[in-house]
């Protein structure tokens, strides 16, 4: 009797590796996301503690701004289908969440005896 494709996955390093990476590529593409506003927060908090005061801001909601929304949650977008793509190969296979499911493997890794 041949064996399904999740016992093959499950016996192999192949989905811990592409859980692995879809993890690292949903941290990567969410801290990319949040970088712009952060650095927009940043940069008006030190301009406030540079004049001691607020500093003037028009508020207006301009092109650019729209941009970088649309840029911003666009790349928050990327972050969330690696996190439930990790997430949904995870349960597949191993019937646990990523983190999980990695930890595990990490434990049968170390006490495997590969001689």
């Amino acid at each position: 009797m041949k064996p399904s494709l999740r016992e093959i996955l499950a016996d192999s390093h192949i989905s811990v590796v592409a859980i692995a990476v879809l993890i690292y590529w949903s941290l990567y593409w969410g801290f990319t996301a949040i970088e712009s506003p952060l650095a927009r927060l940043a940069s008006f908090l030190f301009a406030a503690v540079a004049i001691l005061d607020i500093p003037y801001d028009s508020f207006t909601f301009t092109g650019t701004d729209r941009l970088a929304w649309t840029t911003t949650l666009a790349v928050l977008f990327n972050a969330f289908v690696c996190l439930a793509a990790a997430w949904l190969l995870s349960r597949w296979v191993y019937g646990v969440g990523p983190l999980r499911s990695l930890s595990k493997c990490r434990s049968e890794l170390i006490r495997r005896n590969h001689v």
